[in-house]
């Protein structure tokens, strides 16, 4: 919009004004621009607005199984004071129509262009004239359908920060009520989400993730809930821990060499400090000896009573250990010793 002439004069004339005559002007300059405000607000042009579209009243079994547009391109002709309230009007930015009013049996859901420029001109002014519309009317096909419960199948990728961790995600529901066809159910055996990415996650991650569903298929819920539990973990070492020996008979004594070592683990940081050497056991087993009679090493292997959210990544000194077999019987020359 232009300013009106009498600003532009008042602006050219603002360097020769004497101090006296500010007060003058200014007064004359604000009456000038609300005039021109009013004077334009009465001035027509054409605006268009986006009006969301909302179906009520859809049985649970039915889903359009062609296209049905999720809002309305509607442009309006009128004077600026009604466009710029229309852009406020929550009644106008929403059109509510009743499924049952506009399907048939036969499975068509129709909505022509004069039906659709009588709903919204009930929430208009009488003087606004509806100069387009799109699409121009609705046409789309529904079908009525048994629900089936399948699976949902998370489509992510989660990578975190330094020595954080995360565990296995899960999703709350992990399953959805779905409604389709009768020819895609039969074939449905889970349904996808949308594909999520997360990278340098520090923290547990609790989101809201949608469902990738294709043209005809109805999910309720219609998405789900995600928590991927994330921890922080540190660098914890268990020196000379005792090697422990399962299996061994009566009558036989196995020497190790050497006899303890150390283990490296990351910890969880948050009970970094409750964490014992009693809690691990290195264990050398005496069936890895019979397996193998000419062996001489003897792998180790760790327990522990802590789960995989406490530690992970345990790692020995050493992976094996020499050995040495003796008889604590009389009878000793069937002793198993290592080869040299």
């Amino acid at each position: 919009m232009r300013l009106p002439t009498s600003i532009k004069k008042v602006i050219r004339s603002l360097p020769s004004i004497g101090r006296q005559d500010v007060m003058t002007f200014s007064v004359f300059v604000i009456v000038s621009f609300i005039f021109w405000i009013v004077q334009s607000s009465y001035e027509k042009s054409d605006t268009t607005y986006e009006v969301k579209l909302n179906i009520e009243n859809m049985p649970t079994g039915a889903v359009f199984t062609t296209h049905i547009p999720a809002s309305l391109k509607v442009t309006l002709y009128d004077n600026n004071v009604h466009l710029v309230n229309y852009s406020t009007k929550s009644g106008f930015r929403r059109l509510t129509v009743d499924f049952n009013r506009y399907a048939d049996v036969a499975g068509n859901f129709r909505i022509s262009g004069a039906e659709l420029t009588s709903l919204l001109m009930n929430e208009l002014s009488s003087s606004t004239q509806i100069t387009a519309i799109s699409p121009a009317l609705i046409d789309a096909r529904y079908a009525l359908t048994d629900g089936k419960k399948v699976p949902v199948h998370l489509n992510g990728s989660f990578y975190t920060h330094g020595n954080y961790k995360n565990f296995k995600p899960q999703l709350f529901p992990d399953s959805v009520l779905v409604h389709a066809p009768n020819s895609i159910l039969d074939t449905l055996t889970s349904i996808e989400s949308n594909t999520i990415l997360y990278y340098d996650l520090k923290d547990t991650l609790r989101c809201h993730v949608g469902l990738n569903l294709g043209l005809g298929v109805k999910a309720t819920p219609d998405s789900i809930r995600l928590l991927v539990p994330v921890m922080q973990y540190v660098n914890k070492t268990f020196s000379n821990l005792p090697i422990q020996v399962q299996g061994l008979p009566a009558g036989k004594r196995l020497i190790l060499f050497p006899r303890q070592v150390d283990l490296q683990c990351l910890a969880n940081f948050e009970h970094y400090n409750n964490f014992t050497a009693e809690q691990f056991k290195v264990i050398v087993s005496y069936d890895s000896l019979l397996a193998n009679p000419n062996r001489k090493f003897l792998p180790l292997s760790v327990q522990t009573s802590l789960n995989e959210y406490e530690v992970y990544n345990l790692k020995l000194s050493q992976s094996q250990v020499e050995f040495s077999l003796e008889s604590t019987s009389p009878r000793g020359n069937s002793d198993l010793k290592p080869q040299n």
